[in-house]
């Protein structure tokens, strides 16, 4: 194994975590990593943050430089090369870049290809709209929005509040077109409301149970039509309506595919080919609730993914322990997480699903600055087993979704919910933890 050579297809977090897990396991091999862009390693999630101002450095977004992959940890970095074919049964691939198309051998391979922007059909043919998906969409988009003073955004998820809240701090109008009738998919109608009154009331318009019917460049932005018949014109244009997985090169080397169209892998990351490994945002995963393979891309899924993808090409045996889908997004004050599964997504599941809800506090009482923190936990009545929870507040909610977390990673039931050693100090928390009282009112309604 000392002479593999293993080539990696992405430079982002899942490419870059297996490509360094390869190093660190086989000091002598060989390792190289084509990136179709100009940046490896960097931090997507941190890009509506210096959108808005609240990140000053772009290089910040940086964490780890290719001059430092290269002298540090020896792993040869082919920037602006894109890998536009793979032989399988030769093991190997055909790039392309700036000086034409070239061939490489691998002994084992790790497509990290990532995932690309959905945009709704009608909005395909559109030219000057804006996604946020890579850093190398950052210069325009920031570019763009210096010479707009209204910003319309297709989609209410975390990207579109994210960027929502980022055009609200640098000035700008916004608005949003939402195609359900509420925002943050996975929250209960009572969260959601919580999280779009805090939108509205920093200025923001949603419109809900809407689509952009068509849109075309008019000199200054956009003249947009809606579904509802109305008619505007905006500065700027942002569709942030989810992704796909990259998955049309694995596809075209005849790799089989998954939930979504993701790369479909097994435990260990494996693909339906021999030596080749594929992770992250390109590939499927699978849920450790329900134990189903299922798509749902999160930066922590990349890096956990790519590292054991690292580790097996290497010759390792190492088990991907799936994902709860534990998120949180900040909309202006507010925070809200969540993870594992709701009432819905239970049933389907073959659950049957209890929830609660309760409102607590984010600090004692009597302590300045407490807010009011809802929790919301469900539990499936057959096993008392926790299913799912979503929080929304002010502050601590990372904190404590965290917990929801790791209780589910660790199969655990309602009631013992009930009896974990929450931390407390009344700047951080009332006497009465809220998970606690939030799974203490469930396992009441377990019976």
């Amino acid at each position: 194994m000392e002479e593999t050579r293993v080539v990696v297809i992405g430079g982002d977090a899942a490419g870059m975590s297996a490509a360094s897990r390869v190093r660190k396991r086989l000091p002598h091999s060989s390792v190289v990593v084509y990136e179709a862009g100009n940046y490896v390693s960097y931090s997507a999630c941190g890009m509506p943050f210096h959108i808005g101002g609240i990140v000053k450095d772009f290089n910040s977004l940086l964490h780890y430089t290719v001059d430092k992959f290269e002298k540090e940890r020896d792993i040869e970095i082919r920037l602006n090369s894109r890998v536009i074919s793979i032989d399988t049964a030769r093991h190997a691939v055909v790039f392309q870049n700036s000086r034409g198309e070239g061939n490489d051998n691998y002994d084992r391979l790790i497509i990290a290809t990532g995932a690309k922007p959905r945009i709704p059909e009608k909005l395909h043919d559109v030219k000057g709209l804006h996604t946020l998906r890579t850093l190398n969409d950052l210069p325009r988009l920031e570019s763009s929005a210096e010479k707009a003073s209204h910003v319309t955004i297709v989609g209410a998820g975390y990207i579109g509040l994210e960027l929502a809240e980022a055009f609200r701090l640098k000035g700008k109008d916004v608005r949003i077109i939402q195609r359900s009738e509420n925002i943050l998919r996975g929250y209960d109608t009572v969260l959601s409301e919580k999280v779009t009154a805090e939108v509205m009331a920093n200025g923001v318009t949603i419109d809900f149970g809407t689509e952009v019917e068509s849109a075309a460049e008019n000199g200054n932005g956009f003249h947009v039509l809606t579904s509802s018949g109305e008619k505007f014109d905006t500065g700027m244009l942002v569709v942030a309506t989810g992704v796909g997985p990259n998955s049309e090169l694995a596809a075209g080397a005849g790799i089989r595919l998954g939930v979504s169209g993701a790369i479909q892998v097994d435990e260990y990351m494996r693909t339906s080919a021999e030596d080749v490994f594929a992770a992250g945002d390109a590939a499927t995963t699978f849920n450790r609730i329900t134990g189903r393979s299922i798509y749902m891309p999160l930066a922590t899924g990349s890096n956990r993914s790519g590292r054991v993808a690292g580790e097996n090409a290497a010759g390792g045996h190492v088990r991907y322990t799936g994902i709860t889908g534990t998120e949180v997004v900040k909309v202006f004050s507010l925070e809200a997480g969540r993870t594992g599964i709701g009432e819905k997504e239970a049933v389907q599941a073959g659950f049957t699903p209890v929830s609660a809800l309760i409102t607590s506090t984010s600090r004692s009482s009597y302590y300045p600055g407490s807010t009011p923190l809802s929790v919301k936990l469900t539990a499936d009545r057959q096993t008392r087993r926790l299913l799912g929870g979503a929080i929304i507040g002010n502050e601590g909610v990372a904190k404590r979704i965290d917990v929801v977390a790791a209780a589910l990673a660790a199969s655990m039931t309602a009631d013992e919910m009930t009896g974990i050693d929450y931390s407390y100090s009344p700047p951080f928390g009332p006497a009465w933890e809220p998970l606690g009282v939030a799974a203490d009112v469930l396992a009441g309604k377990l019976g």
